[in-house]
């Protein structure tokens, strides 16, 4: 830090030796708080390290990539701004964070997640996305004087994909505050009062067709992942609740999850092939429906096929 009227750390002799031998221990002293003691150890800390680098410090708050302008496929137009707070990533990388034990940084996005729940939008609903700061308007914006990479153009700066509708976020992000509620720091009555509104919308909306979470270009559809993930949410909403005894219209949101639940099995699964379809009308499959197991609307799959299991735990 450069303060008006005194000198430049960088005009010290010794300030690249200090300042290098002071971000080498600030990092081991940080890697050093992993609780991962399994397979692969060195690789699990060096993605540690990468959430860590997508974390904000100030704000708390953690971004998709640190990158814009990079093609998907060289020469192609798909070249996207992920220089934001996607509700659905973060709610992985805090996941993620807490169960290698690093409980501040879960706290601080916690804190900047519920800022943003205290944001919903008149109707209770959230934005699949916001800038670091928690903006909401993400504009796009072309930027026609840079050639791009290799010359892969347009190049874009902000991120129109802010207004989309993607249902599965609010399953994301409840399954993270239950785990965070259980294994870090008890959420408060504020942040409850919050989550009922955004549980309400999800009760009043989880019907409706959407993007999906692979944001396809051919018209919102009843996809099973966003219907597994409207599940997810008033499952672990009622978990809350009736952990913490909450209040919570507890008799609506048991009849809105079970109608979810019978809806999944009534409508996307295909008896001939033995496997949930992608979305309604569809004969393709997903492979996000390989998250069913892990957020225990499933048992994992055996030579019989999928096993109901609503009423097991949820994540770890």
């Amino acid at each position: 830090m450069v303060l008006a009227q005194e000198p430049s750390p960088s005009e010290q002799p010794d300030y690249e030796s200090d300042a290098f031998k002071q971000t080498v221990n600030f990092w081991r002293r940080w890697v050093a708080r992993s609780t991962y003691g399994g397979r692969w150890r060195e690789m699990v800390n060096r993605s540690a390290l990468t959430l860590k680098l997508l974390t904000s410090r100030q704000h708390g708050s953690i971004v998709a990539a640190p990158t814009f302008g990079l093609p998907e496929t060289i020469g192609g137009v798909r070249n996207w701004d992920y220089r934001y707070t996607w509700i659905r990533d973060s709610s992985f990388t805090l996941y993620g964070l807490m169960r290698l034990g690093y409980t501040d940084e879960a706290a601080a996005f916690m804190r900047w997640m519920m800022a943003r729940c205290s944001e919903l939008e008149p109707d209770g609903s959230l934005q699949i996305m916001y800038g670091l700061d928690g903006r909401h308007s993400l504009p796009e914006e072309t930027l026609p004087h840079l050639e791009g990479y290799m010359g892969s153009s347009p190049v874009r700066v902000g991120n129109a994909a802010f207004d989309n509708l993607q249902l599965d976020i609010y399953g994301e992000l409840m399954d993270s505050v239950y785990l965070y509620d259980k294994y870090g720091s008890p959420i408060g009555y504020d942040a409850w009062t919050n989550i009922v509104r955004l549980i309400d919308w999800v009760c009043a909306n989880w019907r409706r067709p959407d993007e999906g979470i692979w944001e396809v270009r051919g018209g919102r559809q009843e996809f099973l992942y966003s219907r597994v993930m409207c599940w997810v949410a008033v499952d672990r909403a009622i978990r809350l609740a009736t952990k913490r005894s909450f209040p919570a219209p507890l008799a609506r949101w048991y009849e809105t999850r079970d109608t979810i639940y019978q809806d999944v099995f009534t409508r996307f699964w295909d008896p001939t092939r033995r496997a949930f379809i992608q979305h309604v009308g569809a004969t393709t499959l997903d492979a996000a429906a390989l998250l069913m197991p892990l957020v225990r609307f499933v048992s994992p799959p055996t030579r019989g096929g999928y096993q109901r299991c609503a009423r097991s735990r949820p994540s770890w």
